[in-house]
């Protein structure tokens, strides 16, 4: 019998301990160890254990175990996994096709067998000494400068540079790649043992959507790439089976809610589709397939978000329940799928399609980097829903299929309002945002708006930043670093958590949104309320009301009602993110304008400047943080950009009446004079083509605009929000 090689450890099961007793690790503190021969046999009787023996296929390891035979059963189960035809997992299966292996791909895989590792999507790579991996090291946590980020720890136990690894050893029989696989899991089975409980906590090796993760992805992919290879020796191959075998109990036995309880299931399938010579892998995949059948329709709201209302994180739901779908075609068990299992989540890509902006981006909503939605939808929407046209428009980049009959939309699950002039690159687009805050990976940014102009990314929301413990992220979550409103200095402070998260409807809408949605040839209306807490203590000194208008195609205006809960003077505060440095600010008439050459810009215009106090900053720090892009993983992880301010004091109800005017490339603010009506609640705005625009907020809710054309005549009228 032959024992782990390249120095693997000690089974953790057998130290008594799941975790490092230091914070983060701490490098040399948990040395590495053989694994005794009695250690692999645990192994070894686990995995014999758990085998329905009955299979006719595993006769031979049968009846050597029957007779105690241990060394047999483990040469002919060893020789059952490396030959086995019966189970294929997609393009990793020992194909015949020539792996390409791109210069980033193998440069992961040679880093892998030197034991530098990066932390998942955080490109930070640590090098290991001698290549002897500590799998509860957070390099975040000792690197001078750099942010606490316990995803980075998280995410390197998700290996995804076993794919590369695999992928490297496909492309070139190099024995590296495989020595450095088998001493890394064999160094990660003996550092650490499968817990007794969900370990959700930092330095855990066992978050359960990490358990999730490597079953549906990184782990198949080196099973597949290295089973035959010269440094996985027999107790190599059995010890990692009984790795697949500890995470399946694990993710039955331990799961969450929302898209984490989708990677976890998807998790639990993949390891029963690999190993249906387990007694309980029928039950696995029934179990999860089942649960995420169940939970498609729960999650995904009837306009197509998932509850989260994230951006990001409705494709990881999306992906991880299709993913049960793609492992039943490689596997042939689509049979075993639940009827109709993939069909309600045809309206999540509806959805996407439905807000994608000019850049086929989604817009960064909640925690979200974007996702490009041709890339996506060829991978996953057309693949899944064959017979629809419009995802096949996305996909091939309008070149293909049918684009959809309108431009504008309301979501009213989602409370999000898309407003465009057409779907192509150089098109106008804003959406307000006006519905909950979702369930989890939330930002307090409600009434918050995002406008491309002429196809441009420019009013934007960051999308959060990464999950590092720094005062940017809890900036790029808060109302601050949004488009939104401050009132008395505070930000929202909508309530995060509810003990009956699925019936709050601060967090999930109970029905149809009411966003007084108008939509016509001539112009776009929707309007919502924010009357909830601000700061620390949820004081609730005013309440906001929103109207956005858009005339198309190129002028927005947007009108915020405040209305104080008391008699005192309160202080109002509209931000503008702006994702340039390049601005004019027009001190006479309050206007700003971006000013970069050869791209789209836009010109925000303040209506009633009696009291508005406006100023824009970029790259503020202190003392407190303005002007800043907050990137989720890019290097610099954030960027100068400008936060314009329109801030007023005053007693009494009062409207902030504010032109957004997208500005063509080469194009300049065409707005000569804003003359402000005796009314405080209408301007009159004069363009240098010599036409003019009335423009008014009447009554409770609505937005009027009357053009005059330069010759006189009447152009275009919107009353938006009129009853």
């Amino acid at each position: 019998m032959k024992s782990i090689i390249c120095g693997c450890v000690a089974l953790g099961l057998l130290l008594g301990c799941g975790y490092p007793p230091f914070a983060h690790g701490q490098e040399g503190k948990f040395p590495q160890q053989q694994l005794t021969p009695a250690e692999v046999r645990q192994h070894e009787a686990a995995v014999l254990n758990a085998l329905d023996l009955s299979r006719p296929e595993l006769a031979q390891v049968a009846a050597a175990w029957k007779r105690k035979d241990a060394a047999k059963a483990e040469r002919d189960l060893a020789a059952y996994f490396r030959n086995r035809t019966s189970v294929h997992w997609g393009p990793a299966t020992d194909s015949t096709e020539p792996v390409t292996l791109t210069p980033r791909e193998k440069q992961v895989a040679d880093d892998a067998v030197a034991g530098r590792l990066a932390g998942g999507g955080n490109p930070y790579t640590h090098l290991f000494p001698k290549g002897e991996m500590d799998w509860h090291y957070n390099a975040t946590y000792h690197t001078p400068g750099m942010a606490p980020d316990d995803e980075w720890q998280w995410q390197m136990n998700r290996m995804s540079f076993w794919g590369d690894l695999a992928d490297a050893y496909r492309a070139t029989h190099d024995e590296r790649y495989a020595q450095a696989f088998v001493s890394e899991m064999g160094s990660w089975v003996a550092q650490c043992p499968v817990p007794d409980h969900a370990a959700n906590n930092p330095d855990s090796a066992w978050r359960t959507i990490e358990a999730g993760i490597r079953m549906g992805g990184s782990w198949p992919d080196a099973f597949f790439a290295f089973r035959r290879s010269r440094a996985m020796s027999d107790a190599d191959l059995i010890v990692f089976v009984d790795a697949f075998l500890d995470h399946a109990r694990y993710l039955r036995n331990y799961h969450t809610h929302l898209n984490w309880f989708t990677m976890e299931m998807s998790g639990l399938y993949a390891a029963g589709a690999l190993f249906p010579e387990f007694k309980d892998a029928a039950e696995w995949r029934s179990y999860a397939s089942n649960a995420l059948a169940e939970e498609a329709h729960k999650q995904i709201l009837s306009d197509g978000a998932q509850a989260e209302l994230s951006t990001g994180y409705q494709n990881v739901a999306l992906g991880n329940i299709l993913k049960i779908a793609e492992i039943a075609r490689w596997t042939g068990r689509t049979g075993e799928l639940p009827a109709g299992y993939s069909e309600p989540l045809q309206k999540g890509y509806e959805w996407q399609m439905n807000i994608m902006t000019p850049t086929w981006n989604t817009p960064r909503l909640n925690d979200s980097g974007g996702a490009n939605l041709p890339a996506l939808f060829s991978r996953m929407a057309v693949v899944n829903f064959p017979g629809n046209p419009e995802f096949k428009w996305v996909a091939s980049g309008g070149a293909e299929g049918t684009q959809p009959d309108y431009t504008s939309i309301f979501l009213n699950r989602s409370g999000l309002a898309v407003m465009r002039s057409g779907w192509t690159h150089t098109d106008n687009y804003l959406l307000f945002r006006l519905g909950p805050l979702g369930m989890g990976h939330m930002h307090q940014d409600k009434l918050g708006i995002i406008v491309y102009p002429y196809g441009r990314d420019l009013i934007f929301d960051s999308g959060g930043g990464s999950y590092e413990h720094s005062k940017w992220r809890q900036w790029a979550v808060s109302t601050y670093s949004h488009n939104c409103m401050i009132v008395d200095g505070l930000a929202q402070n909508r309530q995060t958590t509810s003990p009956d998260p699925w019936h709050d409807p601060d967090l999930v809408s109970q029905g149809p949104i009411d966003g007084h949605w108008q939509s016509n040839s001539v112009f776009d209306f929707a309007s919502g309320m924010y009357d909830e807490g601000y700061g620390p203590k949820s004081l609730r000194p005013a309440s906001q009301q929103r109207d956005v208008l858009y005339l198309k195609p190129d002028m927005y205006v947007i009108a915020d009602r405040v209305r104080p809960n008391d008699i005192f003077t309160h202080s109002y505060q509209d931000r503008w993110q702006l994702l340039t440095t390049h601005t004019h600010l027009d001190r006479a008439t309050h206007a700003l304008e971006t000013t970069d050459a050869g791209e789209a810009n836009v010109a925000i215009v303040p209506l009633l400047t009696s009291g508005l106090k406006v100023r824009a900053v970029s790259a503020q720090e202190f003392p407190e943080i303005l002007g800043w892009n907050i990137r989720v993983y890019d290097n610099p992880r954030r960027v100068p950009a400008t936060t314009l301010l329109h801030t007023l004091d005053s007693p009494g109800p009062r409207i902030l009446l504010t032109l957004i005017v997208p500005l063509k490339p080469g194009e300049a603010n065409p707005v000569a004079t804003v003359t402000p009506g005796e009314d405080g609640r209408s301007a009159t705005v004069t363009y240098t083509d010599g036409r003019k625009f009335l423009i008014s907020a009447p009554g409770d809710r609505g937005i009027t605009v009357k053009e005059t054309l330069a010759d006189g005549k009447p152009g275009r009228t919107a009353e938006g929000g009129a009853d």
